[in-house]
């Protein structure tokens, strides 16, 4: 039985690196995306905390000083989330476009698979069929000696 040769398998194993490259930029882009969320999150508790130590100074004698200088803090640090934002905007974008590419990569990969399993299919049908043809040549050999065996016999 001959053996299977896939003639575009260096294009198939092509495909399939070129695949494993869009996901690895895929979790590349998700992983900084996911750092974004976290930086978010670290600056809505820290502006949180800053309103809570804002609020516990208007208690008792108030500092303006004081009360001037967590203005400033605040407003610095929902400047930094606002910058957050947007490059978390930005991510989203690439995230999209880092999807997409790898369902093309993985749609392009699995069109040479079809083709390939569709030609192992046809190779594995023609030798299915050469083994019968062997398997009856066979059979009519044997029969045919047999006849002759018992024409001479006779």
């Amino acid at each position: 039985m001959a053996k299977f040769r896939f003639a575009l398998q260096r294009v198939l194993d092509r495909r399939l690196d070129e695949e494993e490259a869009r996901r690895r930029v895929l979790s590349q882009v998700e992983a900084k995306r996911r750092g974004l969320e976290d930086a978010l999150r670290t600056r809505q508790q820290e502006i949180s905390a800053g309103r809570d130590a804002w609020r516990s100074g208007l208690v008792g004698t108030v500092d303006p000083a004081a009360l001037r200088h967590h203005a400033i803090a605040s407003t610095g640090l929902v400047r930094k989330a606002q910058r957050t934002v947007l490059e978390l905007a930005g991510m989203e974008k690439a995230l999209v476009k880092a999807r997409a590419d790898l369902v093309e990569a993985a749609r392009a990969r699995r069109a040479l698979e079809i083709l390939r399993e569709r030609r192992l299919a046809a190779h594995l049908a023609e030798e299915s069929r050469r083994e019968r043809d062997n398997l009856d040549e066979f059979a009519a050999n044997v029969a045919r000696r047999a006849r002759d065996a018992e024409g001479a016999a006779a």
